[in-house]
């Protein structure tokens, strides 16, 4: 739910309805106003008063957070650690199957996680569930009492957001308790987030009973000198009744601090102060009588040193509705709401109804304004429009011109190639050829001689690039090399004009073919030309590229009386220094 600066809260009791509202000031949550409505201990409809209450306070049908009592609630607390990969709402989506199986309801949920300032690599996480039909009971509660709930917080819950707020840092874990009237909530939490929350069905009520019984006043009667001159201490009326009934709540008090320390065995877990408010907790010498019981240090709300001048006022009096109002408003160290998603919506909206017709209203003139001005620019934008048609139109037929050149210009380039080889390495083609004919052995022959760029065919493959020139293609039934035009394809418009290839033009060397036949079966001639044609110092290379044998042909009836000798092929690849 979205942050409010502003909450009231109700704190309904069995003997007393608290009512604050709280507001933001400076940062830090602030009351800004207190009432307090008691109930008379007969009355069997408490609601018609509080709503009569109510309506006189000018609240009526406003919302307010309420609580939901601990007895009410299931608290489940865990850990996640940093490397697990799911998230706290996931990890409770399991526990809560559980629960759900074992109560055999639907449980309403929350879940908060946070990290302790004393675990590495170790995030905490506690769950609060409860019953819908418990939830709904209180959400009819609320509203026969002339209000409407804008957010359900467990009381343990509410509690330790109070005290949190006003206990200021700490690093060891604290106990706050709220001694009620009829039973005692109990929250054990470190400074960013609650570790522990349970609820007692024990409260004022045992001392109160135990003054009854001991003066034989009724119980009206015994409420009221309860805090006259009744304690704790030896100086103090009914003192042994009293101690007998505050031993019963602390047997109670420590069975509950015993499942706390199952389920947090560390020590750095050890609660290392106890904080005690609620009406209960102002009998006089109780805060020393636990403390000598419990063995731990025990003040009471008003003695916290971190209660401002604003709030001193309210302590131990407002502070469960008090902790309401700031959960309510997220302000808080722990995040756990237990209403339903309808009510939750509703109160968002009714939070945000007057900017969202604001809203509507500045979106409708907008909207009306951009359909005049579409309208217009519809009108102006055709005219400009139909203008720019004809001009692509007319850039098309230009595209389309230039692309024609382009592919004329491709066959060009194409049909170019083999003159400008000739024309670049014809003098030098020619010294090569006459030194070859000069080295060769008389008995061989040369029959193919050329550059190496025209021999190779994989220099010329027409289908990987579409602008090379030219493609030499081997017919293997051939001595001879055939030249095929390139297939020429039409650039598309948006591509760049490809630069000149710098591969036609060796600057330093070129590289000639001569193909030729031997009758010599151990090529000891064509050895013997490669040493000759390497003592000329324009010669760089010269290597024997292939050779194969050459058998005599048969099914040719003008060849088969003669007797042919079995030739071999060889190509020689010669590099040659350009001058």
């Amino acid at each position: 739910m979205s942050r409010t600066k502003q909450m009231i809260a109700l704190d309904v009791g069995s003997r007393s309805v608290r009512a604050v509202w709280v507001g933001v000031r400076g940062g830090r949550p602030a009351v800004t106003r207190a009432e307090t409505f008691s109930l008379p201990m007969d009355e069997e409809d408490p609601h018609k008063l509080i709503a009569a209450w109510v309506d006189k306070l000018g609240i009526a049908k406003q919302f307010c957070a309420v609580a939901l009592p601990g007895s009410q609630t299931v608290f489940q607390s865990g850990r996640i650690m940093h490397n697990d990969p799911r998230s706290p709402e996931q990890v409770a989506a399991m526990d809560i199957a559980q629960f759900n199986e074992m109560a055999g309801d639907e449980m309403a949920h929350d879940v908060f996680a946070f990290d302790t300032p004393f675990e590495m690599g170790v995030r905490r996480y506690i769950m609060s569930m409860a019953r819908p039909a418990s939830i709904q009971e209180i959400i009819q509660a609320t509203r026969r009492n002339h209000l409407r709930p804008a957010d359900l917080i467990a009381a343990p819950v509410a509690l330790y957001n109070a005290m949190e707020t006003l206990a200021g840092q700490h690093d060891e874990p604290y106990c706050y308790v709220s001694i009620g009237h009829a039973q005692t909530e109990v929250a054990v939490g470190v400074s960013n987030g609650l570790l522990f929350a349970r609820s007692l069905a024990a409260g004022g009520k045992l001392f109160t009973d135990a003054v009854a019984q001991s003066t034989g006043l009724p119980a009206v009667q015994a409420e009221v000198r309860k805090h006259v001159d009744c304690g704790l201490r030896e100086s103090d009326a009914c003192c042994e009744p009293l101690r007998l009934a505050a031993d019963r709540w602390v047997s109670q008090f420590n069975a509950c601090m015993g499942v706390y320390r199952s389920q947090f065995q560390d020590r750095k877990f050890t609660v290392a102060r106890i904080i005690i408010t609620g009406g209960g907790a102002q009998l006089k010498g109780l805060k020393e009588y636990l403390a000598a019981k419990l063995f731990l240090p025990v003040q009471h709300v008003t003695e916290l040193p971190d209660i401002d001048g604003g709030y001193k006022p309210y302590a131990g009096v407002y502070d469960m509705a008090f902790g309401l109002a700031i959960s309510a408003m997220e302000q808080g160290k722990t995040t756990l709401s237990l209403l339903p998603g309808d009510l939750k919506d509703e109160v968002v909206f009714r939070e945000k109804k007057p900017w969202w017709i604001a809203a509507a209203v500045f979106l409708a003139g907008t909207m009306a304004l951009y359909s005049a001005t579409g309208v217009y620019l519809l009108k102006r934008d055709g005219a400009l429009l139909d203008a720019e048609r004809d001009q692509l139109r007319r850039r098309e037929q230009i595209d389309k011109r230039i692309q024609e050149f382009r592919a004329m210009q491709a066959i060009t380039t194409t049909n170019a190639q083999p003159l400008t080889s000739l024309l670049i390495n014809g003098p030098l083609a020619r010294e090569v050829m006459t030194l070859v004919a000069q080295t060769v052995d008389p008995e061989d022959w040369i029959t193919l001689f050329c550059d190496e760029k025209i021999y190779n065919p994989k220099e010329q493959d027409v289908a990987a690039k579409a602008d090379t020139p030219q493609a030499a293609v081997r017919n293997p039934f051939s001595l001879f090399r055939t030249l095929r035009p390139a297939a020429a394809t039409p650039a598309a418009a948006d591509k760049k004009e490809p630069p000149p290839r710098k591969d036609l033009v060796d600057p330093l060397s070129a590289v000639f073919i001569a193909e030729g036949y031997t009758s010599n079966p151990s090529l000891k001639s064509v050895r013997e030309m490669i040493e000759r044609l390497k003592t000329s110092p324009d010669i760089v290379r010269v290597d024997l590229r292939s050779d194969d044998q050459v058998l005599a042909p048969t099914g040719i009836p003008e060849l088969e009386g003669e007797k042919l000798p079995n030739f071999r092929r060889f190509v020689i690849e010669i590099e040659v220094k350009r001058p």
